[in-house]
């Protein structure tokens, strides 16, 4: 009978064997890529090659020249006093002022605008509502207070209003202010009054679209130019 260590001898003479066995397979026929991942990789390179300026810019809003009170603008946001103002450390009042001022800044420069500001504890029916009467929507815009905040209700209110107006006015652009104060400057980068006239000066300026609530019985619905 075999002792016992020449028995683990064997074992190890066995096992070195099969160890220089696989190194030498592996040595003679490396591991090669799957068919699958190579089509993977060279579809990847073809969608990347047919990406061009030209089929972007169908996605692209390029400024609209327009005439004095010829666009129908909606832009929405929070309501001065709305508990969501204070707890953000805002003053009411001035932001009152802000949004009043703005919006006969807006009316003046030549755009037909209604402002509309309501709170995420109300229901986006609301908006839908304040959209009925006006056919032609030729843009819509979304507020400061609205975007930058970290009240998760309120961004859930921005997500839904982003996509009521995508479908509601698909195409027209979704805008947003730069300025907390103001929203002129992105009304004029997308629709830029012709021939830089000033509406204010030249007796022309937009209209101011009230609520639609506070519209008189039997108002003529508004359409597009």
């Amino acid at each position: 009978m075999c002792s016992h260590s020449s028995i683990i001898m064997m074992n190890g003479v066995l096992a070195l064997l099969l160890l220089t066995t696989i190194l030498a397979i592996t040595v003679n026929h490396p591991p090669t890529i799957p068919e699958s991942s190579s089509l993977l990789i060279n579809s990847a390179r073809a969608v990347n090659t047919t990406i061009t300026d030209t089929s972007i810019d169908q996605f692209t809003f390029h400024p609209r020249p327009v005439s004095c009170g010829e666009v129908n603008l909606l832009l929405v946001g929070i309501p001065p006093y709305h508990p969501i103002v204070k707890a953000g450390g805002f003053d009411p009042k001035m932001i009152g002022a802000i949004l009043a001022n703005d919006t006969n800044l807006l009316v003046a420069s030549g755009y037909n605008v209604r402002m509309l500001l309501f709170g995420p504890e109300q229901p986006l029916s609301l908006l839908q509502e304040q959209m009925a009467d006006v056919e032609c929507w030729e843009g819509t815009g979304v507020g400061f207070g609205e975007r930058g905040t970290t009240d998760e209700a309120l961004t859930v209110r921005f997500e839904e209003t982003i996509h009521f107006f995508r479908n509601r006015v698909p195409n027209g652009p979704i805008m947003f202010n730069s300025s907390p104060t103001t929203f002129l400057p992105t009304l004029q980068r997308h629709f830029p009054i012709k021939g830089g006239v000033d509406c204010a000066k030249e007796g022309m300026p937009g209209k101011l679209l009230v609520s639609y609530a506070e519209k008189e019985e039997g108002e003529k619905r508004r359409v597009c130019n």
